[in-house]
């Protein structure tokens, strides 16, 4: 690829050092039309050696040559002089910086489509020459570093976003389709641009992360649904992300070169969905397992680190929502104070990532390195109203790992063909973990409260010494427990409705006891000695 150097320009039309500028004849135009015949060049370098040291392109080469600047559209708009000040940097998380804020920011003033792009040409290179066409043409097309947001408004009018990048390009678009925007809808959408614009510095970030939960935060009744697709290059493969959210659920997945992910979770059911402090609790709670599952299956940490931000951010902002259910259908069934105590507070939802597999053993390739894992939680609400309702709530986890560790801890495994390298232990891990709750009333009165809970591990160790087997040990471990809290609960219900300060806190210091036993319990130890 061409090398870029750096560039000081106020603007993407009038370069500040004249020295270093040659404009061609460019015919202007408004900002949201593309002159056919709009050129305007920077050259880009020079001869001062102090200068030229501090120049980078993408890949973090020094130039090889001067380069010109060419615009698709000559125009000092926000968006325009953004891209001229990050055209120089030499990261996709500078060249992105503040780009998708300033897009969605249009809509302040404008709700017209938007269309800009910038690329470098070798020095010389006459305007409209087939290079630059292709060029730029490229980097609109560009599929690796692309970032796409799509929104649908609720009265059906569709708003894209895309911002691409190539070492030797910089492209932006926006358009709105299917419909005009109403003045409340340009509102809403201005108020994703901080959400927007995280969630392109997390992907284009090194590594890429997640902080896709401002992506979450906006009107249902003026927004109905937005989506993200992102591609990045990360060590010269492809990382790519995909998020959804509308009123009814919220997803998100990715793919990269530590292996996939998905998060799903269903905003259906939200009279399950409990406090904010619940819910952080909760979340607290599934993130330490997953670093427990991360330790004990040997996971890749970028993986899980992606995983735990995917979790958190896809249970993020529900309780505004569960709220707003609660006020426009209050005569459907709630959960009171008693039954959240047995539940996590958290929607449902299904999570799962599973790890690249590799054969680090030539000597034995069957061998594999793997980390799999898959945790859910899916809750039922029934019956004929408040005072005969049923709740059920199962939470499960599953986890399947093997890798392959050195006999001494101060000594890397290095595996080769080679006996003398064959000292090792080979691990295969199966781990499975549930949880349910099930509360019922007859006439108001409860009449069920019980929690069952179950865990069971599989480790498997192989060990071998210049190449031969010389031990084979499979150690399981089980554990069940069952709990009925009827008895507790049913003198703490008529406790609900009290104004009394001892009772109150007597009621939730019983309730906040029986929270902190329903969660999923993996490790069969640890659920034996449950008090």
């Amino acid at each position: 690829m061409t090398s870029l150097s750096a560039v000081s320009t106020s603007s993407p039309v009038q370069p500040a050092s004249a020295t270093t500028a040659r404009t061609a004849s460019a015919s202007s135009a408004a900002p949201n039309k593309t002159p056919a015949q709009s050129y305007t060049s920077v050259t880009l370098g020079g001869s001062n050696a102090a200068a030229s040291a501090q120049l980078y392109s993408i890949s973090g080469a020094a130039p090889a040559s001067d380069k010109i600047v060419s615009w698709q559209a000559k125009s000092n708009d926000a968006v325009s002089t953004m891209m001229a000040g990050n055209f120089s940097a030499s990261s996709l998380g500078a060249r992105f910086k503040g780009l998708g804020a300033a897009l969605l920011n249009r809509f302040d003033s404008d709700s017209g489509n938007f269309s800009q792009s910038v690329v470098a040409l070798p020095a010389g290179t006459p305007k409209g020459s087939a290079l630059e066409t292709t060029l730029r043409a490229q980097t609109g097309a560009q599929t690796d570093n692309k970032i796409s947001l799509t929104i649908v408004t609720a009265s059906g009018a569709q708003v894209d976003l895309t911002l691409a990048n190539q070492e030797d390009g910089l492209s932006v678009q926006l358009q709105v389709s299917k419909g005009k925007l109403s003045d409340a809808e340009r509102g809403a959408l201005q108020k994703l641009s901080d959400g927007f614009q995280s969630a392109i510095d997390g992907i284009s970030a090194n590594p890429p992360g997640l902080k896709l939960d401002g992506l979450t935060q906006f009107d249902t009744s003026l927004l109905a649904s937005v989506d993200l697709h992102a591609s990045v290059q990360v060590g010269g493969q492809a990382q790519t992300i995909d998020f959804h959210a509308d009123s009814k659920q919220r997803s998100v997945s990715a793919a990269g070169p530590a292996g996939t992910l998905k998060v799903s979770v269903d905003l259906g059911n939200l009279a399950i969905v409990g406090t904010a402090k619940q819910q952080a609790e909760a979340i607290k709670r599934y993130l330490k397992q997953f670093d427990d599952a991360q330790s004990r299956g040997h996971g890749d940490a970028s993986l899980v680190a992606m995983f735990k931000d995917a979790f958190k951010e896809m249970n993020s902002n529900v309780t505004n929502a569960a709220q707003q259910a609660r006020e426009q259908s209050p005569a459907a069934i709630w959960l009171n104070k008693t039954d959240q105590s047995m539940t996590t507070g958290l929607a449902d939802f299904s999570a799962s990532m599973t790890q690249e597999v590799t054969s680090p053993n030539p000597a034995r390739q069957s061998e594999h390195d793997t980390f799999s894992y898959q945790t859910s939680q899916s809750s039922n609400v029934s019956g004929n109203g408040q005072l005969n309702r049923a709740i059920t709530q199962q939470q499960e986890s599953h986890l399947s790992a093997s890798y392959h560790e050195s006999l001494q801890a101060d000594l890397p495994l290095r595996l080769t063909t080679d006996k003398n390298s064959q000292n090792y232990t080979y691990h295969q891990i199966k781990d499975d973990a549930s949880s349910k709750a099930s509360i019922a009333y007859d006439k108001g009165v409860l009449v069920r409260a019980t929690l069952e809970q179950s865990a069971s591990q599989s480790t498997r160790v192989q060990k071998y010494m210049m190449g031969e087997l010389v031990s084979d040990q499979t150690t399981p471990q089980n554990a069940t427990l069952s709990r009925d809290f009827l008895d507790l609960l049913k003198p703490l219900q008529k406790k609900e409705g009290a104004t009394g300060a001892a009772d109150i806190s007597r009621l939730n210091q019983a309730l906040a006891t029986i929270n902190n036993l329903v969660y999923l319990q993996p490790d069969p130890l640890a659920l034996r000695n449950v008090r």
